[in-house]
């Protein structure tokens, strides 16, 4: 008998479903290392209304994480842009810091000014929490010197 192969264009009106199942979600991620541009954009479109939901879900987070690192600069800056004023709260979540972590990590100049502003004022509260102190760390080491 065949098996179905199922493809991202497949999952599109399943997404965020896919997306915060542990199988789903590496589905996902596997199929993005080599999406065509077009597929990418697709997925992209499906899971952006959900993005700030998935970066606090067990699975999903990943996947927001593989669009931070494979995306294009304007799907970078729109998942930059839905952090908009939760870094903070991102940051103290066991699966969100992750994504706070990978933000500062690939996300440069202005943007990423934004999302540390956000931070401002809260900087012992997350060196002291399990999560926050990762995303503190991962600030001192990619974050230009005028930045911190």
């Amino acid at each position: 008998s065949k098996v179905r192969k199922f493809e991202l264009c497949d999952i599109l009106e399943e997404c965020d479903e896919f997306c915060r199942d542990q199988h789903g979600s590496r589905f996902i991620q596997t199929k993005l290392e080599v999406a065509a541009l077009g597929e990418k954009e697709e997925v992209f479109e499906a899971l952006l209304p959900n993005a700030l939901s998935l970066m606090t879900d067990l699975f999903g987070n990943y996947v927001v994480q593989k669009f931070m690192e494979r995306g294009t600069d304007d799907q970078r800056a729109s998942l930059a842009r839905s952090m908009r004023g939760r870094v903070f709260a991102l940051s103290l979540d066991m699966y969100g810091c992750r994504v706070v972590q990978k933000a500062i990590e690939v996300i440069e100049g202005e943007l990423q000014a934004q999302l540390l502003l956000e931070l401002e004022g809260h900087v012992m509260k997350c060196v002291r929490d399990q999560n926050g102190n990762h995303v503190i760390q991962k600030c001192i080491e990619r974050a230009p010197g005028p930045a911190i």
